[in-house]
């Protein structure tokens, strides 16, 4: 199979999955891309007109020039930058995750947007990251960007809500549950400075799955204008920061 269908094929789940490979497109983004991690990538003439994109392209190995025209073929945005690499997977372990004070748990969330912008607010907090059962696939191309990078240097692990429960306990960590439920503790006012903590936050259709909320303490948002709702990766860094803000500067 060549390079050039191979990058085609990394579109469908299927494959990224089967091959344990994905696609970083960008210059901002193939930046951040670790150097261990690339197995091959294209770039364009056009690329280079920029310094930045000839110094990147200078410091990589293995790739191959190609014409715009194929770029475009191959990129899964409307607007290619000019430079595409193909990017072995990366999991951590359970012990990377649980060694950060904070935990993010995304349970259920499906919106590669929503996971890609949780990922990047939760790098800014230095965060470790769970995902649940249904949440978007990590390496999905649309997760990839919207993370900004924050893929390559998050501990990030997949996890069944049992086995989440399971371990979260084990290691004394705190869990609690985003919720919009007025009945639940208002989130400024639960204090992050104890223990170690695990938040969870649900699909953006139904919240936090019953088998979480019956075994977690909920905190909710309080929100006073006409909205039902927040979207939940502004959800996340509204508590983030809450708790950060508790860690430093209390």
């Amino acid at each position: 199979m060549s390079n050039i269908k191979l990058v085609r094929k990394l579109g469908q789940k299927k494959f990224r999955n089967e091959l344990k490979l994905f696609v970083a497109e960008g210059l901002r983004l193939c930046e951040e891309v670790p150097l261990a991690q690339i197995e091959f990538g294209f770039y364009t003439r056009e690329f280079l007109s920029e310094e930045r994109g000839r110094n990147l392209v200078g410091r990589l190995k293995n790739l191959e020039e190609i014409s715009s025209a194929v770029m475009e073929k191959i990129s899964d945005t409307e607007t290619p930058q000019g430079i595409l690499l193909v990017v072995r997977q990366k999991f951590s372990t359970l012990e990377e995750v649980i060694a950060k004070k904070i935990i993010v748990a995304l349970d259920g969330v499906q919106d590669p947007g929503n996971v890609g912008t949780i990922l990047r607010t939760a790098a800014a907090f230095d965060c470790g990251v769970i995902l649940l059962d249904g949440s978007a696939e990590i390496f999905n191309p649309k997760v990839v960007r919207s993370s900004m990078g924050a893929i390559f240097y998050l501990p990030i692990i997949k996890m069944s809500r049992a086995d989440f429960l399971l371990e979260m306990n084990s290691c004394g960590a705190e869990i609690l549950a985003a919720a919009v439920d007025k009945s639940a503790e208002i989130y400024f006012r639960h204090d992050f400075t104890k223990k170690n903590v695990a938040i969870v936050f649900g699909s953006e259709a139904v919240g936090v799955s019953k088998e979480i909320l019956d075994a977690t303490q909920k905190i909710f948002i309080p929100m006073i204008g006409h909205a039902e709702s927040l979207n939940v990766a502004t959800s996340a860094a509204i508590v983030l920061s809450e708790v950060i803000r508790q860690e430093e500067f209390l």
